[in-house]
């Protein structure tokens, strides 16, 4: 497979660390870090597809201006819209959050009461 637009993606992969870097802080950090990496993630594949934002968006149904602000990480993706990306894009949809889950990063942790988040 070739892969365009090599040195955008490489330029974007060094922007991951950083984000990941304020993982934990608290909740809503961890969701903004979330739509981020996802973002960015989102913004890497579509450029090593050769694909616009307008391309992207007419493949899914939205505009333009939402893929701009998922790829900003300024609005969450639903879930059927990531189903549609990543169908799109011919990639798994855990590609999105895989720096995420690579790191090992927990969404759900113990509380400081000593009992475990669990039914």
């Amino acid at each position: 497979m070739i892969i365009k637009n090599q040195e955008q993606i490489s330029e974007l992969t060094y922007l991951i660390p950083p984000v990941l870097n304020m993982f934990g802080v608290s909740e809503d950090q961890n969701e903004i870090v979330l739509k981020k990496v996802f973002g960015l993630q989102l913004k890497k594949m579509r450029l090593m597809r050769g694909y616009t934002q307008t391309k992207v968006a007419k493949a899914i149904s939205v505009t333009f201006q939402q893929i701009q602000k998922y790829e900003k990480g300024k609005n969450a993706v639903s879930v059927h819209n990531e189903l549609k990306l990543a169908e799109f894009l011919k990639c798994d949809r855990n590609y999105f959050i895989q720096p995420i889950t690579e790191n090992g990063y927990k969404f759900i942790t113990k509380r400081g009461n000593g009992h475990d988040n669990q039914e």
